[in-house]
């Protein structure tokens, strides 16, 4: 069985055991992982149960945001090639050997993308998890409303035919006191990184760089590329813009943002952005939540209407669609303002085109930064293949009842209600 099969098992069987709110028997769950996958006398049983149990014990830790939102399982991965499918695809070179000739990750340079984590072919590599602080949050929901944020990427993850009202329906069936679009607040951010464009193209500079959705690709940019840092705009993603809208609007509430990227979980723990986001969850964990509730992605449960955003608000789910929205805006703020834009798919292009900016050889004033190859529809949190989930997500965008962010009535009124007083801007602190 694939090492992503086993974590998914063990996170149905944590989420049961702690929906029927009994102590947890961490030997109990071990044992259902296993069940069914491998036979006791199996060679390899013994590997994966001490994988298993280590991966339980992660998940039940208690939280140390001052360490790597990933870790490598101390002398798991000896048997590695040379080649690992890890090291090969990290972008920054994190994962080397050391002189014992053991693979570890540098702090130094991770810009924790996670995409290490799919890659690993031995379940090795972890990250911290808040799924089982998110299935204990919705059953105390009655006295703290929960509320989900989802992701623009979040049609058609969860099955063809689960529409975006099923998966409302769903998600409050399992405990969510409601659903909100992500995408609601990206109309917001786009206004507000238009403005921040045409103000700073008028006062002479000529590079700016959009903040608005990547943690792994802000953390690039500090990281690995410190000297264009001060291009970055201010602006915090649409994640923590809602959550703040939200918080603003009810502050007993707790939010929890469901998408396709880990790095999110790191950077809803960032001290300059907290108390923003509770919990982040996953696609992949967000789908074991729903298994371990026995909860049908029918639509026998109700369909929900979710008409939150606009067409460009929900293109952000892929490289280009941030610099549609914002260039759109920007040409209703300033018809005659040029935006000559690129933008990185996957950091390895995004760090290649900071490089060429730094030499004085990109031909451009705008840049959109997507940590992810083809933007968050490959996000390591995804379940379907990233070119489907475009296709998907583009039409759904097309069925949006406004075209452009700036229309959005919705977001207008959220943004004077709640906006106006809420803080949009994040301090862009080091993050290492």
């Amino acid at each position: 069985m694939p090492a992503q099969e086993f974590a998914h098992r063990l996170l149905i069987s944590l989420a049961r055991q702690i929906r029927e709110g009994k102590d947890l028997d961490r030997e109990k769950i071990v044992e259902w992982v296993l069940t069914d996958s491998l036979d006791k006398n199996d060679s390899q049983y013994d590997f994966w149960k001490t994988r298993i149990k280590k991966r339980l014990d992660y998940l039940l830790a208690e939280e140390d945001e001052e360490t790597l939102l990933v870790r490598l399982i101390e002398d798991a991965c000896s048997e590695c090639p040379e080649n690992a499918p890890c090291a090969e695809v990290c972008p920054t070179g994190a994962i080397k050997k050391d002189e014992e000739g053991k693979y570890r990750i540098r702090e130094d340079l991770c810009v924790e993308c996670t995409l290490c984590v799919e890659n690993c072919i031995s379940g090795s590599i972890i990250t911290r998890s808040e799924f089982a602080q998110v299935a204990s949050m919705i059953l105390q929901s009655k006295e703290h409303p929960v509320y989900a944020i989802v992701a623009p990427s979040f049609v058609g993850q969860f099955g063809e035919n689960v529409t975006p009202e099923i998966f409302k329906g769903a998600l409050k069936e399992i405990g969510f006191t409601d659903v909100y679009e992500v995408a609601l607040a990206a109309d917001i951010i786009t206004h507000h990184e238009a403005e921040i464009f045409v103000d700073r193209i008028k006062k002479g500079q000529d590079f700016v760089i959009t903040s608005c959705c990547c943690p792994a690709f802000i953390k690039l940019v500090e990281k690995i590329r410190p000297r264009v840092s001060h291009l970055v705009t201010p602006s915090v993603s649409p994640m923590i813009a809602l959550g703040r809208i939200l918080k603003k609007r009810e502050p007993n509430c707790r939010v929890v943002f469901i998408g396709p990227c880990i790095a999110k979980k790191a950077e809803a723990k960032r001290p300059d952005l907290q108390p923003a986001i509770d919990c982040v969850l996953t696609y992949k964990e967000t789908k074991a939540l729903l298994e371990a509730g026995d909860i049908p992605l029918d639509g026998s449960l109700g369909q929900e209407e979710m008409k939150d955003a606009s067409h460009d608000g929900r293109i952000y789910a892929f490289t280009g669609g941030v610099t549609v929205a914002i260039t759109r805006a920007v040409k209703r703020l300033s018809p005659h303002l040029e935006v000559k834009a690129v933008y990185g798919d996957g950091l390895k292009e995004c760090n290649r085109l900071l490089k060429e900016y730094e030499e004085g050889n990109l031909d451009a004033n705008f840049m959109e930064g997507m940590g992810c190859p083809h933007g968050c529809v490959g996000g390591p949190g995804t379940i379907i293949h990233s070119e489907l989930a475009k296709k998907i997500v583009q039409k759904h965008a097309r069925e949006a009842l406004y075209a452009q962010a700036m229309d959005n009535t919705k977001a207008k009124e959220w943004q004077e209600q709640y906006g106006e007083a809420t803080d949009l801007h994040s301090k862009k602190v080091s993050l290492k």
